[in-house]
């Protein structure tokens, strides 16, 4: 890897909030967040709690089924709903 080097870009006072609350709502700094879309990454919003509770009950349920099959079903979906809510997306 090369040395980082600086990109500065100039927006208005607007442009600024607007990309600095859309940054705080995905979780991501600022810089982040603009390195992301650049990119081609679509950043997601910070999930709601109730989300990882739902993870964590699948995550349970895929430990105590008996049957292959099935475990390996909720690991898709599992699996899905990371990449789906969690996982910033490429556009």
């Amino acid at each position: 890897m090369g040395k980082d080097v600086r990109i500065a870009v100039r927006v208005t006072a607007m442009e600024k909030a607007r990309i600095q609350a859309k940054a705080s709502k995905c979780g991501l700094s600022v810089t982040e967040y603009v390195k992301q879309r650049a990119l081609g990454y679509e950043p997601r919003a910070v999930p709601p709690d109730a989300l990882f509770v739902c993870l964590e009950m699948l995550g349970e349920l895929a430990d105590k089924v008996s049957s292959p099959e099935l475990d390996e079903e909720i690991c898709a979906v599992l699996k899905h709903i990371t990449a789906e809510f969690l996982l910033p997306g490429k556009g």
